[in-house]
């Protein structure tokens, strides 16, 4: 099953619940027992779980700790997530100093051993952390088991967060309408299909600048910042289809 076709039937989950669990389902097929997704509105709320969109699997006992002990202005992983947009693979040497790596030895004892954490900063300025956590031990064969799952990830991510928009909305508010061009669907059909823009260009008849001045156009409409990302906001708002 292709990447996108795999993710895009969250935009269709039925109920929080359902679509929660997809996400856990998908995670686990990826090689990840836990997951966690905080979504939080900006980058100036406290990293505390009553300010977040929260769904995980980590045990209860672990987020209580975490909570109670205000972790989270502790942790080396939620700072990435406030300041940077790289994905972070988790490792030992990322815990400095007493307070952090007690964290990390005592996360350890409840499964978070290994893992890659993927921030999300959305248009409206919402900061999101999303971590994929296993208790494997993090020897080289784990980092290279998570780099080789990194690309995945990344769509997976853009897809949790767009169709999470579903559930944060207000009940009476309804879903945003974009206008586009013909030829800038055509290029969101054929970057879906993971053709570059010299090969849409290619299709399309017309040259690469041509191609790259549509997908400026759609992330400004869309209020992306990828090309990626707009692909999904596309396919959430039903103006493609995963093939």
């Amino acid at each position: 099953m292709k990447v996108i076709e795999r993710y895009s039937y969250l935009m269709c989950s039925s109920t929080e619940e359902d679509w929660r669990n997809q996400i856990f389902k998908l995670g686990s097929e990826l090689g990840y027992e836990r997951t966690l997704l905080a979504i939080f509105p900006d980058c100036d709320t406290p990293l505390e779980v009553e300010h977040a969109f929260l769904h995980t699997n980590y045990s209860t006992e672990w987020l209580d700790r975490y909570h109670t002990q205000k972790l989270g202005h502790v942790d080396p992983v939620a700072t990435h997530c406030v300041r940077k947009s790289t994905p972070l693979i988790w490792s030992p040497n990322i815990f400095s100093g007493h307070k952090q790596k007690e964290m990390y030895e005592e996360a350890s004892g409840h499964g978070l051993r290994s893992g890659v954490t993927l921030p999300i900063h959305g248009a409206r300025g919402e900061m999101g952390i999303l971590c994929f956590v296993t208790n494997t031990k993090p020897d080289k064969r784990c980092q290279h088991n998570i780099n080789r799952s990194l690309p995945e990830l990344s769509y997976f991510r853009d897809f949790i967060f767009e169709s999470s928009l579903q559930f944060k909305r207000p009940s009476n508010q309804k879903k945003e309408t974009v206008s586009i061009t013909r030829c800038e669907l055509e290029c969101l059909k054929w970057g879906a299909a993971g053709k570059s823009s010299w090969e849409i260009g290619q299709i399309l008849n017309c040259t690469e600048a041509t191609v790259n001045f549509h997908f400026g156009n759609i992330r400004r409409k869309f209020n992306t910042t990828s090309r990626q990302q707009a692909v999904v906001k596309a396919i959430n708002l039903g103006l493609i289809h995963p093939a």
